[in-house]
Order: structure tokens, then sequence, then C-alpha cells
């Protein structure tokens, strides 16, 4: 197949990124239909690091250019709060490589000062700060883009990714780079989708009989799954034997105090059946609750998530919140790529928004196929294909097992849902990827510092005393008493310095806002 033209169904962050990317770099005929009837909640993104490698490749260098336009804010890590056993624990998973400055050598070593001084003074939370010295900044929401300090080496734009109002950058994308590159927007419905005798697509018909013919249609229509899962018939597989939550309540908020509220992380809050999460913008709060509805009702859900509001808000300020209530359809469909129709964002899969999965398979799915048309100059073969729908799987895999860590290590036995949550049936290779590398296990695995950071907050701890005791067991470092003081000492270093940063709302307001 030789690609000359690609039609795009559907608009919003995965539309336009995936226009974005294809125009900017090849000379097909790219056509966006976009209806103007879908209702967007609109109550902010939060994106991972991968999210820097999409502005790298749209050439979107200049941070106050385009966060200035869709609402954004920086983001240095994910936070989870009563994930462990529900008493007010908050830990951290921090952006960046894992430091160690000139003293430490991995992350074991964190395990054994904890076996040897306790846990009151080497409590889980402690082992991001031990790990990734950016961790302190990011307790205090600072910011900074000055010199590396020698005892944290933050690099703004290596260690930060970003909350964005998506519905905005999507806007920002058409406006500023998709329509000035030849993408044709076209706003209707699809009313019609025919098929060739081979299965393709072989054109669509929008307002009143126009048709659109096109080598190749990418899906970006949500979960409705218009052109994949409707006309193409290609299955879809559900996460919901692992993955309870299946319901959203959400909600925009205010900032009482945007000094103190405009934190550097999303905070992901567990509650009786679920989370909440709590995503900064530049304008307002996006909060809401993710839950399973076969452990709490809509009503029950709105209480909770109401209580939880009111311990921030005023009581009359929340009772005017506009709720939203949503569907979360997570899964994905046995293959992303059929015949020549390409499904990206909701259209092929959904990991529930824990560890903000939902935008980062989009753009992710939107570099493959770019790649996969420039590969060959627009030929595309089985080979292509295959290769993409492998990747596509793999991916959707690996964020549902990553999600899922966080709840089958949890430890909380309050509530139905936590109790099942911790007896969810994991595979053999999601547990290896839990593993410490650096631990002499039966089964090392290369690192993953995602996994080791959150199986740690939840937790887990590689080092016990019989396994110490043992005389062929894990060799303890020398001097473990002069690492005990060096970090001690250096902790109040970096925090000494951490004070003096500015605060994420100064460095946004004189940097980005001004």
């Amino acid at each position: 197949m030789k690609i000359n033209s690609v039609t795009i169904v559907g608009g919003g962050s995965a539309g336009w990124m995936t226009a974005a990317l294809l125009s900017k770099y090849s000379n097909i005929k790219i056509t966006l239909i976009e209806s103007d009837n879908i209702k967007t909640v609109g109550v902010g993104e939060s994106t991972l690091q991968l999210f820097n490698r999409l502005l790298s490749r749209l050439h979107l260098y200049d941070d106050k250019e385009w966060m200035s336009k869709c609402n954004a804010t920086y983001k240095t890590s994910i936070a989870f709060k009563n994930w462990r056993d529900g008493k007010g624990e908050r830990f951290q998973y921090p952006f960046g490589d894992l430091d160690f400055g000139t003293y430490k050598m991995s992350p074991s070593q964190f395990f054994e000062l904890q076996s040897e001084y306790g846990r009151d003074l080497y409590p889980f939370e402690e082992f991001a700060r031990f790990c990734n010295h950016k961790t302190f900044l990011t307790e205090k929401s600072k910011l900074t883009s000055s010199p590396s300090f020698s005892l944290c080496n933050f690099n703004i734009k290596n260690d930060t990714s970003y909350h964005i109002d998506a519905d905005l950058f999507g806007e920002y994308l058409k406006n500023e780079l998709c329509i000035p590159n030849g993408v044709k927007h076209i706003i209707g419905e699809v009313e019609d989708v025919q098929l060739k005798s081979n299965g393709d697509i072989s054109h669509l018909v929008i307002n009143n009989n126009q048709t659109i013919y096109s080598d190749l249609f990418v899906d970006c229509t949500g979960f409705k799954s218009l052109l994949l899962e409707k006309h193409l018939n290609v299955p879809f597989t559900s996460f919901n034997n692992q993955l309870f939550n299946d319901k959203a309540i959400a909600v925009r908020t205010p900032y009482l105090n945007k000094e103190l509220e405009m934190i550097t992380y999303t905070d992901c809050v567990a509650m009786s059946a679920g989370w909440i999460w709590n995503i900064p913008l530049w304008h307002r709060i996006g909060r809401g609750y993710c839950y399973s509805s076969k452990y709490i009702d809509e009503y029950d859900a709105e209480v909770e998530f109401k209580n939880y509001l009111k311990e921030i808000y005023p009581l009359d300020m929340v009772e005017k919140f506009e709720l939203n209530h949503i569907n979360i359809k997570h899964g994905k469909h046995k293959v992303s790529w059929k015949n020549n129709c390409v499904a990206i964002g909701l259209s092929y899969g959904f990991v529930e928004p824990l560890e903000s999965t939902g935008l980062v398979t989009s753009h992710e799915l939107s570099n493959l196929l770019c790649d996969a048309i420039l590969r060959r100059d627009g030929f595309i073969s089985s080979y292509d294909v295959d290769y993409f729908n492998g990747c596509a799987n793999d991916m959707m895999n690996k964020y549902k097992n990553l999600v899922l860590t966080h709840y089958t290590l949890t430890q909380r036995t309050d509530t139905q849902y936590w109790r099942d949550c911790a007896n969810i049936n994991m595979d053999f290779e999601h547990i290896k990827m839990i593993q410490y590398p650096d631990i002499h296990t039966s089964y090392p695995k290369p690192r993953n510092d995602g996994f080791i950071f959150i199986s740690t907050g939840l937790g887990i701890s590689p080092l016990n005393n019989a396994f110490l005791s043992e005389p062929y067991g894990f060799p303890l470092s020398e001097n473990l008493d002069i690492l005990h003081e060096n970090w001690q000492e250096h902790k109040k270093i970096i925090e000494e310095w951490v004070d003096n940063q500015p605060t994420h709302y100064q460095y946004l307001k004189d940097n980005i806002y001004c």
C-alpha cells in the first residue's frame, strides 16, 4: 500500500497531535473531520516525560510560547496518598534518573540503612528522596532553572513534564501547526462508512452525502471507536477483571491560594472505592474521583467526593460545583491497525487515568504512525502493520501492569474494594518487573525505575533480617555508618537550598505567564 492521503476522523488532542506530526514531516494530503457536537470535560491532563519527545518532534522548544496558550504548568512527579495503608502516608514517583551523588551506589543501600536504623528514620517515603534528590523540590513545589546544585542535579528541561488543558493544546496544534501546514479541517458528522470487498475502507459519507476518499483512515473517535470497532469489527478485550474502576466524577475547581496550591505533581488520593486526582493548571485545578461502580454507587461516590472537596472549599462553594459523570472503558482492541485503518487514542484502548497513560499512548502511537509512513516514503507492508500492532500491544500491557501494581501491592483492608484489589492475580512477567535488579534474586530483571518507586512506596522491601544473616546472602555495604552520616548531613543541605528556590507559582509567573 502506498499512502498519499490520510483522513483523520475525530479532533481532540489525539487527532490534532497525529495531524501535526504527519503534516510536519510528510507531503501527503491530510484531512481531519471533527464533529461540533462533542462535549468535553476539560478538567486537565497530566502528562509523562515522553510528552517532551512529542514537543521536540514538533519543534515546540519554547515553553512560554505554547504553555501560556494551554494554561499549562510543570510536573515533576506523581504523588500517592493513602495507597499503602490508608493512614495519611504520601510517597512520590519523581521524574528524572536515579541520583546517587558520589557516595551512594544503588537503591539497595537504602534498604540496608532501613534495616540498620529502622523505618522511623528511613520510612518508605524516604526512598524517593534517597534515590532522586529532585524529590525535595517536588515535595515543597519549588522550581528553578538555575545551574545545577551539586547535590540536586535538577534540569528543568529534562526532569519535568506538564499539566495541560488538553482541549486547548489540541486547538493550539490546529491553529499554529496543522492549518498552516495545509491540513484540511472539516466540521461534520460521519454518516456512513463504505467498505471494499477486501475489508478496506473505501470512503466516508459525511454532511449530506459528501464523500471522502483516502488511502489511510485514522480513528480518533474516542471510546466510540467508530471505524475500528463499529465498522471493521475488531474485538475489544476489557481489563475489568484486573482493573475495577469503571466510572469517574470530574469537576473544575478554583484556586484559593495559588502560591500554596499550585503543586508540581499530580496528587492521587486513595478513597474507599477508588482514588481522587488533583491536577493543577494555571487558571484552575482539575479534580475527579475514579471509582468502581461494583463497590460504590453513583450517589455515594458523589457524597464521598463532595466530603473530600469540603475539606478544601466552603460548603456553599462545593454545592455549586458542576460535577461531570464519565464512563470508563478500559481495555484494548485486538489490534490498532486493521486493513487501511489505524486507531489512536481511546478508540484503540485505555488504561484508567492513574499514571497519566491516556495522553501518552495517544502521542506515542502518533509517533509510531508517523515513523511507519516516513520509513519508506509512504510505502506500507505487513511488516509495518505488524510492527505497529506489536508495539501498541506491548505499550498497553506495560501501562496496565504499572497501574495494576498500585492496587495489588496495597496493604489496605478497610473496605472490600481494597481487600479485593490485594487479591488480583498477576502474571509472572508482571511480578518480575517489581523485583530489584541489584538484589540477588533467582530472576533478575533490567532496572525499571517506575516499578521500583511504586513498589517501594507501597512497602515492598527486598531485604529482611533472615536474608541478611545468610552466609552467602546480600553483601552489606562497607562503612554503613558513614553512609548514614553523609545522607543525614546532605539532606539538611539540600533542604536549605530548596527553601531558597522560587515556588512553582512564582516561577511560572516570572517565566511563562509574564
